[in-house]
């Protein structure tokens, strides 16, 4: 079994990670996950100060998330929030740590390689950026066109209905919009968003990706 660390933004989206990993380890008949919660903030305002704060603020939240889990003997984290795997190197961090590090940034290099064209819904434009910045490096052809935007999130977070969210942040247009715009695939920005996903479903005639799955596999082997 697996023990790994879930760090995400707020206390919402690491309790969605949690039960992420936990019911895709239920998918197999033998353990694969035991996950272990750590936000680095305590609600959506106090993650987007984080992120935009400087590089020695964030190393240090994360030392006080990292190096307890490292000496408990832990050697795999999951970065289970868009924004926050594109506002900090945690490749370079993980090879100083000596541990293993997944992210939504990892996939989406894949991704750059399978796409000419594609749509990405994230958290917020810093995210957006960090994301389309990755595609952009494997595949300096790609057209992104993408939305940032933190009304989503916070509905979330609040408990809203998928429908309602949906119909009330415009996503239904923001769908018709990429799509008459030739895009191929919905990348799924934010880790938030699978919350979404049944509805985002129903609005698209092209594939949503959600990062995560990949991320699993990466981690575990499994499919």
């Amino acid at each position: 079994m697996i023990r790994v660390v879930v760090i995400a933004g707020t206390p919402v989206d690491t309790e969605m990670g949690v039960e992420y990993l936990a019911r895709r380890s239920s998918e197999y008949c033998m353990p694969v996950c035991d996950p272990l919660y750590r936000p680095v903030a305590e609600d959506c305002d106090a993650q987007v100060r984080f992120q935009y704060s400087d590089g020695e603020n964030k190393r240090r939240r994360l030392n006080e998330i990292f190096d307890p889990a490292i000496e408990e003997g832990v050697e795999d984290f999951f970065i289970y929030c868009n924004s926050l795997s594109g506002a900090f190197d945690f490749e370079t961090y993980a090879a100083e740590k000596g541990v293993k590090v997944y992210t939504p940034l990892q996939i989406y290099r894949n991704l750059g390689r399978k796409y000419s064209r594609v749509g990405l819904i994230a958290a917020h434009n810093m995210s957006a950026y960090n994301i389309e910045k990755t595609l952009l490096e494997v595949n300096p052809e790609m057209y992104v066109i993408g939305s940032g935007n933190m009304a989503i999130v916070s509905a979330i977070e609040a408990g809203k209905a998928p429908a309602d969210i949906v119909r009330d942040c415009g996503i239904a247009h923001f769908v018709r919009y990429i799509e008459d715009c030739g895009c191929e695939a919905l990348i799924l920005g934010c880790t938030h968003f699978p919350y979404i996903r049944e509805e985002l479903d129903k609005l698209c005639t092209i594939p949503v990706i959600d990062p995560a799955d990949e991320m699993f596999s990466a981690m575990t082997g499994l499919k």
